[in-house]
C-alpha cells in the first residue's frame, strides 16, 4: 500500500515539519507493518527525483494514494491546496493531523472534521496512537467517507483508481503475451512486481482477470486476495473469490470441500453488500445459487439410482439453490446464466414431485397447498421459459433459433429448447447440432453443455431429449477432439541453482567451482545423490527446472537426463545473449554442452535484453538476476506440484558476487514453502 504525505517543508511557525515525519508519521507507519502487517510506505513530494513536472507527479499520488496523512497545523497554501484535491476525488482514506499548539488558530472549515493532534515536544510518544488511528482508517468501511466533499455530495461518486492511474502499456502487453502462451508463472511474477506501484490495484486486476480466464485459480486467489486485503469491499475481487473457491471446491477432498464453498460465500456476500450495479449484483446471487448446487449434486449423486430422487427433492439445496437463481435473474433479464439454471430446476423440481409426491407434500402443511406450490412453480417456468426466449431470439411460433449470440448464448438457447419442445427428440437433436455447429473447437462450452445434460441422466429425467443431446453432444466432442484428460498433478517438481564455473582470473580466496575435472565430478555426484534421495521420497520427481549457466545449472539437467527426470530451461536472456553472459567463459566445452542442452531441451526466454522491462525501472533494488529467480520460482508454483523443493549448490561462505543469486532463490523459495536443500559447494574446493 502507499502513503503520501501533504506538509509545509522545514521549521515553519516554531514547527519542524521535516521532524514531524521523520519522528511521528514514518514511525507509525513502520508500528503498522510490523504490529498489524498492514505493508504500507509513503513520501512526499520532496522525494520526486524524476525530470518533469513535479505537480503532475502530486496530483498522480495525491488521487491513487491508499492513505494520505495530510499535516494541517498551519496555514500553508501548498498543504490545503492537496488537501482540497484529494477530498474532492478521493472519498475516504485521509487522516489529518495537527500541532496541539495550533489548535486556536485551526480553519473554520475544517472544524466539524476529526484530527489527530501530536505534541511537538513529544513526538515520540504519538507513535503508538497515531499508528491505532491510521489502522481505523484503513480499516473503514468501503461506502464509509471522511471526504466533506462526497459527506455534502451524497450522490457524487468517485472515480475508477484505473481513471486516475492508467496501467503501463508495456505490462498490459506482458499480460496479454503471457495470458496468450498460457504462461500462469509469468503471471505470477507480473502481480508480484506491479505491488509497490501506484498503479497496482489495476495492474493486479489485469493480471487477476487474466489468470482467470486461464483456469488458473491458485495465482488468481493470490492475486484477488492482494486486492481485497487493499479494499475489503472492492466488488470485483469479491465476486471474482467467489468464483475462485468455488472452483477450488471442486478439486479438493470430500471433507475440505464445504470450507472452500463458506468462504466462496463469505465472499459473495461481502460483493452484495457494496455491489449497486444490478448485473453484479446478478452474478452474485447467481453464485451463490452455484453453491448451494452443488451442495445439492454432493447430496444425492453418490447413492443409488431408485433413491435419487426423493433425496433430491427433499433436499433444502434445491430451494435454496433455486431463490438464488430466481433471485439473480429477476434483477437483470439479461442475465441468461441463472435464468436458465431457474428454468432447469424448476423442471426438475416438477417431474421429481410428480415422481416422489410423499416428499413433495412433506414441505408443505397439507395436500392442497403442496398442489398451489407446484401449480406456482409451473406458472413461474412458463414466464422464465417466455422471457429467456425471447431474450435469446428464440421465435415462438416457428420455433426457430436465430443464428446470433456468443458462444454461451448459442448453447443457453439449446438448453432452453431441451426444457420446453414437448417430447421431441428430434428436433432438441437438432437444436443441440446447431448449437455444436457454432461452438465447433470450444471443447469446454461443449463439456459444460454436457455436464448440465448430465442432472437430467443421472435422476432418470427426460430420458429421450437427454439421449438425443448427449449423442450429439459427444459427437462434437470427439471432433474438437474433446477436453485433453485432466493433467496429473505433479508429485514434485525440483528448482535448482548452483554456482557457475569460476571465470579464469578468479581470485583463489574467492573460488567457489574451479575449473577442474575433479570439482565438476564432485559436483554431479552430489547433485545425484541428492535427486536420487528426491526420488525415493514421497511421489518421487516429476520434473526439474534450472537455468543453463555453466557449472551447477547444466550439470543438473544432465543428471536429470540420465535418471530419465524431464527438465524445463529457463534462460534470462535470448540463448546467444546469455551464452555470452553465463556459460562462454567456462571454455569451449561448456558451450558445445549449453548447445546441446538448448537442442534437447527448448528454452523459455525471460526477456530480450539486460535492461529491465520501462514500467519496472522505478522498482529500488531490483535487476534482471532477482526477476530471473521469481520468475523460475512462479512458474514452480504455477505447476501446483504436491510437493516443491528448492536444491542449491552453495557456499554460503562466498556468496557476495551480488544480488539475484543461489541465495536469493533459496530466501524467496522458503518464504514461498518450498522444501529446501542446500548442497555444501565448499567441497568443489576440496575436490
Amino acid at each position: 500500500m502507499r502513503a503520501f504525505f501533504v506538509r509545509p517543508f522545514g521549521v515553519k511557525e516554531g514547527i519542524d515539519f521535516d521532524a514531524v515525519e521523520a519522528a511521528l508519521i514514518r514511525p507509525a507507519l513502520a508500528r503498522l507493518r510490523a504490529q498489524y502487517s498492514i505493508d504500507i510506505d509513503g513520501g512526499t513530494t520532496g522525494e520526486f527525483t524524476r525530470q518533469g513536472n513535479i505537480r503532475e507527479d502530486m496530483f498522480r499520488l495525491l488521487v491513487t494514494a491508499d492513505l494520505v496523512v495530510a499535516d494541517v497545523s498551519i496555514y500553508n497554501a501548498n498543504a490545503f491546496y492537496e488537501l482540497g484535491i484529494r477530498h474532492a476525488l478521493r472519498h475516504q482514506h485521509t487522516f489529518m493531523i495537527r500541532a496541539k499548539a495550533t489548535e486556536a488558530n485551526y480553519p473554520f472549515d475544517l472544524q466539524t472534521d476529526r484530527y489527530f493532534t501530536y505534541d511537538t515536544a513529544d513526538l515520540g510518544g504519538g507513535v503508538e496512537a497515531l499508528a491505532t488511528a491510521l489502522r481505523s482508517t484503513l480499516a473503514a468501511d468501503a461506502n464509509a467517507t471522511d471526504s466533506p466533499v462526497f459527506q455534502l455530495l451524497p450522490n457524487l461518486k468517485p472515480h475508477e483508481r484505473g481513471v486516475l492511474m492508467p496501467v503501463p502499456r508495456d505490462f498490459q502487453e506482458a499480460v496479454a503475451l503471457a495470458q496468450a502462451g498460457s504462461h500462469r508463472g509469468d503471471l505470477r511474477l507480473l502481480a508480484h512486481e506491479a505491488q509497490g506501484f501506484e498503479w497496482e490495484s489495476e495492474g493486479l486486476r489485469l493480471v487477476g482477470n487474466a489468470q482467470f480466464r486461464l483456469k488458473a485459480f491458485r495465482g488468481a486467489k493470490v492475486t484477488f486476495e492482494v486486492l481485497r486485503e487493499e479494499n475489503p469491499g472492492d466488488v470485483h475481487a469479491n465476486l471474482r473469490l467467489g468464483s475462485i473457491y468455488q472452483k477450488l471446491a471442486e478439486t479438493v477432498a470430500p471433507a475440505e470441500r464445504e470450507d472452500w464453498l463458506t468462504r466462496s460465500d463469505q465472499a459473495i456476500r461481502r460483493a452484495l453488500d457494496d455491489a449497486r450495479d444490478p448485473a453484479q449484483r446478478a452474478e452474485a446471487h447467481a453464485l451463490l445459487g452455484s453453491n448451494a448446487k452443488s451442495r445439492w449434486l454432493a447430496e444425492w449423486r453418490g447413492i443409488e439410482p431408485q433413491q435419487r430422487g426423493s433425496a433430491a427433492l427433499g433436499s433444502p439445496h434445491l430451494e435454496t439453490a433455486l431463490q438464488a437463481y430466481l433471485n439473480a435473474y429477476s434483477g437483470d433479464l439479461d442475465a441468461y446464466y441463472p435464468g436458465g439454471n431457474a428454468l432447469a430446476l424448476l423442471h426438475i423440481q416438477a417431474a421429481l414431485a410428480q415422481q416422489e409426491p410423499d416428499t413433495w407434500e412433506a414441505g408443505f402443511d397439507d395436500a392442497a397447498k403442496a398442489m398451489a406450490g407446484l401449480a406456482d412453480r409451473s406458472a413461474c417456468a412458463s414466464r422464465i421459459a417466455a422471457t429467456l426466449s425471447l431474450s435469446l431470439g428464440i421465435d415462438p411460433v416457428l420455433e426457430v433459433t436465430q443464428d446470433e449470440g456468443d458462444a454461451w448464448a448459442v448453447l443457453a438457447r439449446a438448453d432452453v429448447q431441451f426444457l420446453t419442445l414437448d417430447k421431441r427428440p428430434r428436433r432438441v437433436e437438432t437444436e443441440y447440432a446447431r448449437a455444436m455447429a457454432r461452438v465447433a473447437n470450444n471443447a469446454f462450452a461443449i463439456s459444460a453443455a454436457r455436464r448440465n445434460i448430465e442432472i437430467f441422466e443421472a435422476l432418470g429425467l427426460l430420458p429421450e431429449h437427454v439421449k438425443a443431446a448427449l449423442g450429439t453432444i459427444d459427437k462434437a466432442l470427439a471432433a474438437a477432439g474433446a477436453l485433453p484428460a485432466a493433467q496429473p498433478r505433479p508429485a514434485r517438481v525440483v528448482l535448482f541453482s548452483g554456482h557457475m564455473i569460476d571465470q579464469p582470473d578468479r581470485a583463489p580466496d574467492r573460488m567457489r567451482f574451479p575449473r577442474t575435472a575433479e570439482a565438476q565430478a564432485t559436483a554431479r555426484a552430489m547433485i545425484e545423490e541428492a535427486l536420487r534421495a528426491e526420488m525415493a521420497a514421497q511421489g518421487g520427481v516429476s520434473l526439474g527446472i534450472a537455468g543453463g549457466a555453466c557449472g551447477a545449472d547444466i550439470l543438473f539437467h544432465e543428471v536429470c537426463a540420465t535418471l530419465n527426470i524431464p527438465t524445463r530451461l529457463y534462460l534470462a536472456l535470448p540463448p546467444d545473449e546469455f551464452l555470452v553472459e553465463s556459460v562462454q567463459h567456462g571454455g569451449p566445452d561448456w558451450v558445445e554442452r549449453y548447445r546441446l542442452l538448448c537442442e534437447r531441451v527448448p528454452p523459455r526466454v525471460l526477456q530480450e535484453d539486460k535492461a529491465l522491462p520501462r514500467w519496472l525501472t522505478d522498482k529500488p533494488g531490483y535487476d534482471i538476476w532477482q526477476r530471473n529467480n521469481l520468475w523460475m520460482m512462479f512458474n514452480a508454483l504455477s505447476l501446483n506440484a504436491q510437493h516443491a523443493t528448492a536444491m542449491a549448490l552453495f557456499n554460503r561462505e562466498r556468496e557476495a558476487d551480488g544480488p539475484g543469486g543461489t541465495a536469493h532463490l533459496l530466501a524467496i523459495t522458503r518464504n514461498w514453502g518450498f522444501k529446501t536443500i542446500e548442497l555444501d559447494a565448499r567441497k568443489l574446493l576440496a575436490a
